[in-house]
């Protein structure tokens, strides 16, 4: 396991704190958590923009995102986001899914 040594400003290391406590936790896995929370959020938010720009497939961006192609639909669906899928996609898409079965 890599060590990252950083400062934070004092608002986020009172978060911190307030989190670990929270939980019950030391503040050192509450960071981790907290890191590993926001680094998915961050990916989410990479594949939902690329999407909607039409750069990447539905598929592509739930890779990108570390999801299931059922899980990004859903959110896509939630956000409202216009499809960009075309009958190609689906053929991918379907591609992946006989591989998955």
């Amino acid at each position: 396991m890599a060590l990252i040594s950083t400062r934070i400003p004092e608002e986020i290391e009172q978060a911190l704190k307030w989190y670990a406590k929270k939980e019950q936790i030391g503040k050192t896995i509450a960071l981790r958590k907290a890191l590993d929370t926001g680094l998915k959020e961050l990916k989410l938010q990479y594949a939902l923009d690329l999407y909607q720009k039409r750069k990447i497939t539905v598929s592509k961006a739930a890779k990108i995102a570390g999801m299931s192609l059922w899980e990004i639909l859903d959110i896509i669906t939630e956000k409202k986001i216009s499809s960009n899928y075309t009958v190609s996609d689906v053929e991918a898409d379907l591609k992946i899914v006989k591989k998955l079965r």
